[in-house]
């Protein structure tokens, strides 16, 4: 936590346009007038504050690291307590916890245990939502919508499937359909595309408590499953060629053809590692009770790299995540934008 006189880490003077910009790549952080977010339990904050393993249950949709917006950044480090600070008129955040189906997620509308299949029908809740909240003026308001989505796949799908590959054809099924619903159902919005985290991190974890032992064996069995150890090399592949599959789609250009739409792959959580504590082992402060979500902590420091994300030309981001604080970018007057594919100077 930082003290009530501790200056936010940018300037955020001039950083919302005088005029509502009406390209996407003229997007200043204080122009985001609204946030939503689809995804599973690590985008509805599971775990955040648990002590228990009946806590890790809990959606502390309030403290999710991309569309929580509980408190301030002083307490709770997630984007939209960033994005507040640059336009504290920002909507669309739950401040509590809740489930998806509670008019208090407002538009997180990620659930515990989503996989890719879900995702579709999760988009069209979405725009339905926004559609109908008088708060939010689709047609006006600038949208961000991040989606981050896999986890499920890897952990506890993927070893069933014949071959295991086909999750690939069955994700970018499911991907460009929500893509394309939000291209043609939302105007001014931009879209994160967030790297999937490789579950494979579980397995080398050290000094891991005895209980995550047990509870990654039902959280996760495609990875910690003795069964399936064979095949665990195959399954990394698929996570990389996952990630990679979602890079190319937010490259596509039919979600380039639109001013006021645009899609930006955010590379910071795919190859993500835990710091090592005095001991050599894993430092669990990052994560929750079953050491698979993240704790307040762990979801502060994934807030912290997605913005530095964001604030990054594509083709120049960071692929992993560094200690929270360490490193925290911000908009210049020479370069004020959420960085995109139009202004990132692509060849």
């Amino acid at each position: 936590q930082f003290p009530e006189d501790h200056q936010f880490f940018c300037n955020t003077t001039g950083m919302r346009s005088s005029e509502v910009p009406s390209s996407v790549d003229k997007l200043r952080p204080g122009d985001i007038d609204i946030v939503g977010a689809i995804g599973d339990s690590l985008t509805a904050g599971n775990g955040a504050m648990a002590t228990n393993l009946l806590e890790v249950i809990v959606e502390s949709k309030g403290l999710s690291w991309c569309v929580g917006g509980q408190g301030t950044w002083r307490e709770f480090l997630t984007l939209p307590n960033i994005l507040k600070e640059f336009n504290p008129d920002l909507y669309g955040f739950p401040e509590r916890d809740s489930v998806a189906t509670e008019k208090s997620s407002r538009f997180n509308i990620a659930e515990t245990g989503a996989m890719s299949q879900d995702i579709p029908n999760m988009a069209k809740n979405l725009v339905k939502r926004m559609l109908s909240d008088p708060k939010a003026d689709v047609e006006n308001h600038w949208k961000l919508i991040t989606i981050m989505i896999g986890s499920n796949d890897f952990c506890s799908n993927i070893c069933y499937l014949d071959p295991p590959e086909k999750a690939l054809d069955y994700h970018e099924q499911n991907l460009l359909e929500v893509l394309r619903l939000f291209r043609d159902r939302l105007p001014r919005t931009l879209v994160n595309l967030v790297a999937t985290p490789n579950v494979n991190i579980l397995t080398q974890l050290k000094g891991k408590p005895r209980r995550c032992e047990v509870l990654h064996l039902l959280e996760c069995p495609c990875f910690l499953g003795a069964r399936f150890a064979g095949q665990r090399q195959r399954f990394v592949q698929i996570i990389e060629r996952w990630n990679a599959l979602q890079a190319n789609i937010a490259n596509r250009e039919e979600f380039h053809t639109k001013s006021d739409f645009g899609v930006v792959w955010q590379p910071c959580l795919a190859n993500i590692t835990f710091p090592s504590n005095q001991n050599g082992d894993s430092d669990f402060s990052y994560m929750s009770y079953d050491c698979f979500h993240l704790s307040q902590k762990g979801y502060a420091r994934a807030a912290n790299a997605l913005w530095n994300n964001m604030m990054e030309p594509v083709g120049q981001k960071a692929h992993d995540w560094v200690d929270e604080f360490s490193v925290f970018k911000c908009p210049t007057p020479e370069m004020p934008f959420i960085r995109t594919r139009g202004n990132s100077n692509i060849k």
